[in-house]
């Protein structure tokens, strides 16, 4: 495991880890500020319970040595005996009690403010998540952001409640029965002191191996997920060419990383909890030692201190072995709340609230425009062209010439490095994000259904859509045979992504969404690419009727679509090659004329 290429990237990212642990428990903690009166409860509870628990030992032994002592002095008879146990008895149950009760008050109090401080968490992580830019998600896998938003998150949680104010209880408890054996003989806590270097190594060499190991752990789990997700969504595909055992193999060394990571992570832990187990043991052995070697001469050996000291040996190195176990969840959340920082810590998109509010389309102009996703590997360069309210625009162009990525800085998914995007006369990044996108419906090449009715993913739950609305735009983009073969109407639930309907009725669904929401500008992207001849002339006869009353940009496949559109661009090598109609560009005998030909003869 030393050698795996992650072990060396902890290395060298973790070389500050205790500053960075501190940042981190710092941020964490401001989750929890909102509940400070709760907090402050819960720990003084705690306190309360845990010297009570640190009190016991000293009154058993207490009661034992007097009781022995008694008996030697005749200081008892049978009755008097049995009332003074009965009542010592009644007098430690009492103090359980309380210690339980405190204990569980405490518990209950942390739980629920742990909660609280999870769900605002993960509502910001998912809020956050949902705000950043789209370059974001083309550089991480969406199977990573769903480990982060859920488990991640999680892990979290087990934090708040289990790891810090119970770790907090450990150490409170440890000083506490440090303190009781100084108090009842201040040469054995000497002799406990020695211990303490010891333990602190231990501690030490575990914290640190559990850290990296736990680093490895999620960071391999949030691959798993990620080839899960893309594997299960691809089943079809992997079936049909028979690569099963490929993915297979690759799957199982994913899963074995996962299996040495944790067989690692259980070695540090039962390295530690054997130390602590010896010298648990080493230590009653020593306060025996230690007791009958300075026993006061002419007293014999002191039985009630033995009782007490045997109880403090075993209960001080409990909270060690707890801590243990604690501190595993504790590394595990850091882990995992490192991870979340690093997401929340990236820059979302600039909604610009304060901006113009754009309430209708009027014109869009670009001027010049120069894109790149990458450095200077131009996709774009210097693109000019305007369209105004009413008119439908085609964009032509090869795989790769740009086509989509107008869209893409038109709606400001990105931004372009030069030139000028403007509407009605003003930089589109003078509009809030929100007033720009609005004035979009956008139909996508593989459109997005949504888990839920027909209704919901035409309405998208807006509540001022109505079922006649509804109903009319299914009958205008020819869906009212699809909703008649639907036991429920358009109430009817469409499953995961769609997957009772076909291809072009998840199109119309689209469609009908776009159409159904009345915006300024529909966009048309591949939107006839991959489906049946049946269907494209539905959706060919409502294009014909949304073209002619709304102003369109259509980025086409299939150049029969786009006959009757006002106006046809032909983008190549970034730039627009080509401007005009159908029947102009064919006269041109140019890039187009070329494109039509070949596609019209793939076709027949």
């Amino acid at each position: 495991m030393k050698d795996h290429p992650v072990y060396k990237k902890y290395l060298r990212e973790h070389a500050t880890t205790h500053h960075l642990d501190r940042h981190i428990i710092k941020r964490l903690l401001s989750y929890l500020s909102p509940y400070k009166a709760y907090m402050f409860l819960a720990i003084t509870l705690l306190v309360i319970a845990r010297v009570i628990e640190a009190l016991v030992p000293i009154f058993i032994g207490y009661t034992t040595q007097k009781i022995i002592d008694g008996a030697y002095a005749s200081e008892f008879n049978k009755e008097s005996l049995l009332s003074y146990i009965l009542e010592a008895c009644l007098i430690i149950i009492g103090m359980l009690f309380c210690g339980y009760l405190l204990d569980a008050t405490s518990v209950i109090i942390k739980s629920h403010v742990g909660q609280k401080a999870v769900y605002s968490m993960r509502t910001k992580v998912y809020d956050h998540i949902q705000k950043l830019s789209m370059s974001y998600y083309d550089h991480h896998a969406v199977g990573r952001l769903m480990t982060r938003t859920i488990h991640d998150v999680e892990q979290i949680n087990q934090m708040f409640t289990e790891s810090v104010i119970p770790i907090l209880g450990n150490i409170i408890l440890f000083i506490c029965i440090f303190a009781g054996i100084f108090f009842i003989d201040w040469r054995i806590g000497i002799a406990f002191a020695f211990l303490l270097p010891i333990v602190a190594v231990l501690t030490n060499r575990f914290r640190y191996y559990q850290r990296y190991c736990y680093d490895m752990v999620r960071n391999i789990v949030a691959a798993m997920n990620t080839f899960v997700q893309e594997h299960l969504l691809g089943a079809s595909t992997i079936r049909n060419f028979g690569i099963q055992k490929r993915e297979k193999l690759q799957f199982d060394e994913i899963n074995l990383d996962h299996c040495t990571a944790n067989i690692e992570t259980i070695h540090h832990f039962a390295f530690f909890i054997s130390a602590i187990d010896f010298l648990q043991s080493f230590s009653l052995i020593l306060v025996f030692a230690v007791l009958v070697a300075f026993s006061p001469s002419g007293t014999g050996f002191q039985v009630g201190k033995y009782f007490t000291f045997s109880l403090y040996a075993l209960m001080f190195f409990r909270p060690l072995s707890d801590l243990a176990e604690r501190y595993n969840v504790l590394q595990s959340s850091m882990s995992a709340a490192e991870r979340i920082f690093t997401i929340l810590d990236r820059p979302t998109e600039n909604y610009n609230s304060e901006g113009r509010k754009l309430e209708n389309v009027r014109t869009i102009t670009f001027e010049d425009v120069w894109f790149a996703y990458e450095k200077e590997n131009w996709i774009l360069k210097g693109l000019s062209f305007e369209l105004h309210e009413g008119e439908s625009l085609a964009l032509v162009g090869i795989t790769g010439s740009g086509k989509t990525t107008v869209i893409s800085l038109l709606m400001r998914f990105y931004d372009f490095q030069k030139g000028s995007i403007k509407i009605n006369g003003y930089n589109i990044k003078e509009y809030s994000l929100h007033s720009l996108r609005e004035q979009f419906s956008v139909v996508l090449q593989d459109p997005v259904i949504f888990s839920g009715t027909l209704y919901d993913n035409i309405t998208l739950y807006r509540p001022d859509i109505s079922v006649e609305r509804v109903n009319t735009v299914i009958d205008y983009v020819n869906l009212t045979d699809l909703v008649k073969k639907l036991p429920q109407g358009i109430f009817f639930p469409l499953g995961e992504r769609g997957q009772t309907l076909s291809a072009g009725e998840r199109q119309l669904v689209s469609l009908a969404r776009a159409v159904a929401h009345e915006r300024s500008i529909l966009v048309l992207d591949e939107a006839t690419a991959n489906i049946d001849t049946v269907t494209e002339q539905l959706i060919q006869d409502v294009l014909q009727k949304i073209l002619s009353q709304k102003t369109a940009i259509v980025i086409a496949h299939r150049l029969s679509t786009i006959r009757d559109v006002t106006r046809i661009l032909v983008i190549n090598n970034g730039v627009v090659a080509e401007s005009g109609t159908h029947s102009e560009l064919l006269q041109q005998k140019g890039i187009y004329e070329k494109l039509y030909r070949v596609q019209f003869q793939a076709e027949i």
